[in-house]
């Protein structure tokens, strides 16, 4: 297991606690230390080349974001690996998104290929194009799986031009739709939303179920908050922020005390929901997230039309018209 980070946070501690639980090799590894190995000036994408530098000492690493923490001890890795693909992603919940920032890999030289040519894949990336490492995970995986698409050129035409949030997921979106309804590319696969090991906070305003969550993102120090009322968490509207979160810990965790035979951590049970209930408000946050969705795809027929590259007829200047036109009308979306 890997988790690229320097603090002792939180969500790292977590991690570390569920690790020696279950016996797990855990390691917090400074990038710096593969500069040699792994030169890229980004670090998102730095940070898959020293994942394929470690593999090799390991059957499967499960490489996660600095942000992720765990949650529920009870729950298994395992349960996630699929033995007939090589690498396994899954869906972000409040976009469309392939997460880049946490995967299950399998020691294969399929998958070490993949990761050095995806650490490589930083100077493919347009100048002004937003989203690092996580937008170019679509044009890497549609390229590297699926590059007899004849939408594809579109799509990386959008990204060229991606300035603001709006145009980066109406790109992705477009990969997307490249992708289908497909779980398994080749060998990789693809997990739906909410069938990973790990979601956002702000899916749920920070509540979870025992019985389901594993693992939490976005789990950022700088954005924790508490509340006054012990017996009632404040609405997602008394937020101050998207990315604001509370702990679901009650105290801090002693690391002596985490072995094999004690799985039992102390919650904040303000936090812990049904089961049903958790259900429920993803499945509404997924409608919506559909329903976004949807609106950007509108604007997807009208470039596609314009953008017939077999035929070499190609309006670039329109297509940023159009993305500029989207990107003013775009509104953040907080569920």
């Amino acid at each position: 297991m890997e988790l690229v980070d320097s603090h002792p946070t939180l969500y790292k501690v977590s991690v570390a606690c569920y690790a020696k639980v279950h016996a797990y090799d855990f390691h917090v590894i400074k990038d710096n230390s593969y500069s040699k190995l792994c030169p890229q000036k980004d670090p998102f994408f730095r940070r898959h080349c020293i994942v394929a530098c470690l593999l090799k000492d390991y059957d499967y690493i499960l490489f996660l974001d600095s942000d992720i923490g765990v949650v529920n001890p009870n729950r298994l890795i395992e349960d996630f690996i699929d033995p007939h693909v090589d690498i396994t992603f899954y869906d972000r919940f409040y976009n469309w998104e392939v997460v880049a920032g946490s995967y299950i890999v399998k020691n294969s030289t399929w998958s070490i290929n993949f990761l050095y040519r995806f650490a490589q894949y930083e100077s493919h990336v347009p100048k002004m194009a937003i989203g690092s490492d996580n937008g170019a995970l679509h044009a890497y995986l549609a390229e590297a799986l699926t590059s007899d698409s004849k939408q594809l050129p579109s799509c990386l035409l959008i990204y060229e031009h991606a300035k603001e949030y709006g145009s980066l997921f109406l790109y992705e979106a477009c990969i997307r739709e490249i992708f289908g309804n497909r779980t398994r590319i080749a060998n990789v696969a693809i997990l739906k939303k909410g069938t990973g090991w790990a979601r956002d906070h702000i899916i749920t305003n920070s509540k979870w179920s025992m019985e389901s969550d594993f693992m939490i993102h976005n789990w950022k120090t700088s954005y924790l908050k508490t509340y006054e009322d012990k017996f009632k968490v404040k609405e997602k509207k008394d937020i101050d922020s998207f990315s604001g979160w509370y702990s679901p810990f009650a105290g801090n965790f002693d690391l002596t005390l985490c072995t094999p035979k004690n799985r039992t951590w102390h919650y904040d049970v303000n936090l812990i929901a049904p089961q049903e209930t958790i259900k429920a408000q993803m499945a509404d946050y997924e409608e919506k997230v559909e329903g976004l969705k949807a609106k950007l795809l509108n604007y997807l027929p009208r470039i596609l039309e314009i953008t017939d590259y077999e035929r070499g007829s190609v309006h670039e200047n329109e297509v940023v018209e159009i993305l500029s036109t989207m990107d003013q009308a775009w509104e953040a979306y907080v569920p």
